[in-house]
């Protein structure tokens, strides 16, 4: 049986890469991990095939700036290089080829994301580029003249693109969106902040993160068209990251932050050292968070292992179908056990919810491997009532109820 706690956490964070100066951090489709290094000698791509523990040098720049990964449908790696162009590989990162800056009327790569059927999507310095031939060539198509930084595509629908626009002197600074592949985009959704990154959560909210004092951490609902301010980071915020559950973390000025309640407010998450980007990776029974900085001392990608589900007595007899059971004991006080089987590896989702239908907790939200699980569900927080609590694939959906009595 393989049994699902609640995450459990492990503050100490390790230092591998040490020395060099980090920029951008990313990971493929496979979890191989990425590092992009800062300028001089530094400016370089490493790659790491065991979350982290060891890094091979994959190419060595001229002296530039490694700003963003993405991976296309096909396993192509592109890099924005800020002042050579773009870099794609198609061999896995064993070579590189460039796609140079004068492709881009000679406007700095910093931001760099891949869509669907060929799409590629390239922020710059003063405008926003794509491709529709997997980076065989590449138009200006909107936001001309403004410092486009951070682009994401949405995970629900690979046609609306966001970008995130910053400026030391204020212009256009923001949250932009496109619903035709970044043919066009709109006005600006977000003004009168500096839009310095973006992430979108599992369940399609945008989040941003803004260099702007007081430094608001604002969501949307609604795929970028409103905006709301749920509180403010500490300082100048630059990396974002999605983690278990509800979990939020920035890095920036001050090191790395957490916030368990949603972004509504954070906490410093044991490492006070300064750092750039962040990366959150889920494995089968563990998450690792990832996270950039420069530094003769301190430089390098800092790593912090989070247990997520804790593996005992693999079920041998694998379920031919998905089931979620009743939990027992059921009324219950304080605590209750829900146990579900899976027949196959799939993404699953476990959610509690409050007699209104409120979201209460999302203790499972990630990739888990075929057995039969089990959940201890602790209301020490909750009254009395009746509560629901429900198990979600992409083929499969139940609910059940339960009862707390105190």
């Amino acid at each position: 049986m393989m049994a699902v706690c609640s995450s459990a956490l492990s503050q100490n964070w390790e230092q591998s890469l040490n020395g060099r100066n980090v920029w951008s951090l990313a990971k493929d489709a496979t979890n191989n991990i990425y590092a992009g290094g800062l300028t001089g000698s530094n400016s370089r791509i490493w790659k790491s095939t065991d979350g982290g523990g060891s890094w091979d040098t994959i190419y060595t720049g001229t002296g530039q700036t490694m700003w963003d990964f993405a991976f296309d449908q096909s396993g192509n790696i592109y890099v924005a290089n800020f002042s050579t162009g773009l870099l794609r590989s198609t061999d896995n990162g064993s070579t590189f080829s460039t796609i140079p800056v004068s492709a881009f009327n000679n406007k700095n790569p910093q931001g760099v994301e891949c869509g669907e059927s060929g799409h590629v999507f390239v922020t710059t310095s003063t405008g926003f580029f794509r491709s529709t031939n997997s980076g065989g060539t590449f138009t200006e198509t909107a936001l001309t003249g403004l410092n486009c930084l951070p682009v994401i595509v949405d995970r629900d629908s690979s046609n609306i693109v966001y970008v995130g626009v910053t400026s030391a002197g204020g212009t256009g600074i923001g949250f932009y969106r496109s619903t035709d592949n970044g043919a066009t985009f709109s006005n600006n959704l977000n003004p009168g902040k500096n839009g310095y990154n973006l992430a979108q959560s599992q369940s399609g909210t945008v989040y941003m993160i803004t260099t702007t004092s007081p430094y608001n951490f604002d969501k949307s609902t609604d795929k970028g068209l409103t905006w709301t301010t749920l509180g403010n980071t500490s300082s100048g915020q630059r990396g974002l990251a999605i983690g278990y559950d509800s979990d939020i973390y920035t890095s920036g000025n001050g090191g790395v932050f957490k916030s368990s309640n949603g972004g509504s407010g954070f906490s410093n998450f044991n490492l006070t050292i300064t750092t750039t980007p962040i990366l959150y990776v889920e494995y089968d029974a563990t998450a690792r968070l990832f996270a950039g900085a420069s530094g003769s001392a301190n430089g390098g990608v800092w790593v912090l292992a989070i247990q997520l589900t804790e593996l005992s007595n693999a079920s041998v007899n694998l379920p031919d179908k998905i089931l979620l059971e009743q939990n027992y004991p059921n009324p219950f006080n304080p605590a209750t056990v829900i146990k579900f089987k899976l027949p196959a590896r799939t993404h699953c989702d476990l959610k509690i919810y409050d007699a209104r239908g409120r979201l209460i907790s999302s203790p499972v939200s990630n990739s888990l491997e075929a057995g039969e699980y089990e959940y201890e569900f602790r209301s020490d927080d909750l009254p009395s009532g009746i509560y629901f609590y429900e198990l979600s694939t992409e083929a499969f959906s139940q609910a059940r109820k339960m009862i707390i009595l105190k």
